[in-house]
C-alpha cells in the first residue's frame, strides 16, 4: 500500500467516529480547479451559508482524483501539465457561538504518473468532448512543468506526496432565517506544504467571501441554491512568484435538488479570475468548472457525495476530477 492510500485510509478512520454533524445532502460539493498550478493557493471551496450548531463538532473527508493534460507554448514561455493528482482533504468545523463556526482543513496530495488517460479519452469520446493533444502524447506520464525564456521555473517529473497547505477558517453568521442565510466566511492558507513539489505555493494567503443558501426560491420543487463571492490576496511564495498575481476574484452557484429524504442530485459552477500573468491559456486565463453528480445518506448521520467536474473553459483546469466525499449530518 503506497503512502498516499495509507494516509487516506489513516483520515477516513479518524472520521468515521461518533460525532453528529451538521451538513445537509443538498450542500454544495467541497472541491476547487485541482491544476496543480492553481490548487496549491488559497481559492476556497464552495460552502452552504449554515454554520455548525454552537457547541457541535463537524468532519469530514473529500477524495479529488484529478487526470490533468494540458500543454500549452508561446514565444518566450512553455507549460506542460500531464499527469495525475489525488488530493485528501480532512476538514473540521466547530460552533464556537450561535453566529460564529471556526475550522481548519488539512489537505494530503500525491502527484503520480496515475492510470486514467485511456478511461479519460474514452469519456471524452462518448460525450463528444474535444480532447485535445492527448492522444499525440504518450499516456500516463507525470510531468508539471513550466519554461520562461528557456529557464526550468517549476518541475515536477517524478511521483510526490506529502500534506499540502494548511487552511485555518472562520465563518461569521451575517443573517439567518428558516429559508435564508447569509454568512461572512475568511480563509488563511498556510505555507505547510512543500512548494519544490508542488505540494504548497511557500505563501500565507488570505480569502473572504459572502456566501448564501436560499430554500424558498423553488420551495415546492425541494430545490436549494447555494452561491458565493469572494477575493484572494496571494502573499509572496515560492511558486512562479514573477508571473503570480496577488488578487483573484472567485465565485461559485450551486442547484441541489432533494429528490427524496436519502438522495440528491446537484450541479454546481465554480470560476475564477486567472492565478498568473501569462500569455497561456492554462495559467493566464479565467476558469470555469461544472461539477455535476449526487448525494446519498447512508444512515442516521452520514453521507457520501459523489461526483465529476469538467473544465468548461478548456485547458484552464483538470480535464476530469472524480469527486468522492463523506460527511456527517445531524438528522
Amino acid at each position: 500500500m503506497t503512502t498516499f492510500h495509507s494516509v487516506l485510509w489513516s483520515l477516513l478512520g479518524l472520521i468515521m467516529s461518533p460525532l453528529v454533524l451538521a451538513d445537509k445532502l443538498v450542500d454544495p460539493f467541497v472541491t476547487t480547479n485541482q491544476n496543480p498550478f492553481v490548487q496549491i493557493y488559497g481559492l476556497p471551496a464552495a460552502q452552504s451559508a449554515e454554520l455548525t450548531s454552537v457547541g457541535e463538532l463537524s468532519t469530514g473527508l473529500q477524495l479529488d482524483v484529478s487526470s490533468n493534460f494540458a500543454v500549452g507554448n508561446q514565444v518566450d514561455e512553455a507549460v506542460s501539465i500531464d499527469g495525475e493528482t489525488h488530493r485528501a482533504n480532512l476538514q473540521v468545523r466547530y460552533g464556537l457561538t450561535d453566529d460564529i463556526e471556526m475550522g481548519i482543513d488539512v489537505p494530503y496530495l500525491g502527484h503520480k504518473r496515475g492510470s486514467l488517460d485511456g478511461l479519460i479519452e474514452r469519456w471524452h469520446d462518448f460525450w463528444g468532448l474535444p480532447t485535445g493533444n492527448r492522444p499525440n502524447y504518450p499516456r500516463d506520464q507525470l510531468d508539471y512543468s513550466y519554461r520562461k525564456n528557456g529557464q526550468m521555473l517549476a518541475a515536477v517529473t517524478e511521483s510526490q506526496s506529502g500534506i499540502g497547505d494548511v487552511r485555518l477558517r472562520l465563518g461569521y453568521q451575517l443573517a439567518a432565517n428558516e429559508k435564508r442565510q447569509w454568512v461572512l466566511r475568511t480563509l488563511v492558507k498556510l505555507p505547510t506544504g512543500d512548494a519544490e513539489q508542488l505540494l504548497g505555493s511557500g505563501s500565507t494567503d488570505i480569502a473572504a467571501s459572502i456566501n448564501f443558501t436560499d430554500q424558498s426560491l423553488m420551495q415546492k420543487y425541494n430545490l436549494t441554491w447555494h452561491g458565493s463571492a469572494g477575493l484572494l490576496w496571494m502573499g509572496s511564495g515560492e511558486v512562479l512568484d514573477q508571473q503570480r498575481k496577488d488578487w483573484v476574484a472567485y465565485g461559485s452557484l450551486t442547484l441541489g435538488w432533494l429528490a427524496t429524504q436519502n438522495f440528491s442530485l446537484k450541479l454546481q459552477l465554480d470560476a475564477h479570475t486567472a492565478f498568473y500573468d501569462s500569455a497561456l491559456t492554462e495559467l493566464g486565463n479565467e476558469s470555469a468548472q461544472l461539477v455535476f453528480g449526487g448525494a446519498v445518506r447512508l444512515g442516521k448521520h452520514w453521507m457520501l457525495d459523489l461526483a465529476v467536474s469538467e473544465d468548461i473553459v478548456v485547458d484552464t483546469a483538470s480535464d476530469v476530477v472524480f469527486h468522492i466525499g463523506i460527511k456527517g449530518a445531524d438528522w
